[in-house]
């Protein structure tokens, strides 16, 4: 069976430590209390700067068993408990969140002059390749605060995205919040060029990002929030680039 060891709690009591090894974690992500307690030292010390202490009522409850994470484990092209452990949690809280109005997008998140910024695409094309060209060329203007799988929640036509714990094995995963400008679907190219995609492409590449992990149950209510957040004041863009320095500055003047 999988094992796991209890990390330390940063500027806690020692009271406060015992608890976090014997009881279930009450943690805030998206403004949502949500109770969990990570078996691994990954998640715990990812889910450290996100633990509540208020006292709000819990609002999303999740479990990952031993059974689960030893089966998936099996398929993982890199096996490892921990990540298989951050995986399932991952996924767990994004079908929670479907009713309340959220998402997660498979994306490298960004926030630049107070506003952020998801870089979506698929595995290997290079998300986080592209918004690390962006801390290099526009320095301290920009940050990276979910590197894997931010969440955003939608609220009328203000969207606001927020980091999670769940970080994708990049080991970023801050826990901040801003409001989101906007999604920008990345498509590898040899030249580098931003387009404005239509409703349908919209839906389709969201739904490769995001809803590949929503079961049955929660498909029409997804369905609804991606309506709502095309719907909304957030933006969506392509852009088809390279990975040189260049693609950076083609994006930023095309989208911020």
């Amino acid at each position: 069976m999988p094992n796991g060891t209890y990390g330390g709690v940063r500027g806690r009591s020692y009271s406060a430590l015992l608890d976090y090894g014997r009881r279930i974690m009450k943690y805030l992500i998206a403004d949502l209390v949500t109770e969990y307690t990570p078996k691994y030292d990954n998640l715990k010390k990812l889910s450290e700067s996100f633990l509540y202490s208020g006292d709000r009522e819990t609002q999303i409850k999740l479990s990952v068993t031993d059974e689960r994470i030893e089966k998936l484990d099996k398929r993982m092209i890199n096996p490892s408990y921990p990540a298989t452990e951050n995986f399932l949690y991952a996924g767990d809280f994004n079908r929670a969140i479907i009713k309340f109005g959220g998402m997660l997008v498979h994306s490298s998140g960004i926030i630049c002059n107070g506003g952020a910024y998801l870089f979506s695409a698929d595995s290997g094309v290079g998300k986080s390749t592209h918004t690390k060209l962006w801390l290099r060329e526009f320095k301290d203007k920009v940050h990276i605060f979910n590197d894997d799988k931010p969440v955003i929640m939608i609220n009328g036509k203000s969207v606001t995205a927020y980091g999670t714990p769940f970080d994708g094995g990049s080991g970023i995963a801050l826990n901040e919040s801003a409001p989101l400008k906007a999604i920008v679907f990345i498509e590898r190219g040899e030249t580098n060029s931003v387009r404005v995609p239509n409703s349908k492409e919209i839906i389709s590449k969201l739904y490769f990002q995001t809803a590949h992990m929503v079961n049955a149950a929660t498909a029409q209510e997804m369905l609804s929030n991606f309506d709502a957040l095309i719907k909304s004041d957030v933006k969506f863009y392509v852009l088809t680039c390279n990975m040189e320095p260049e693609a950076a500055h083609v994006a930023y003047n095309s989208i911020i």
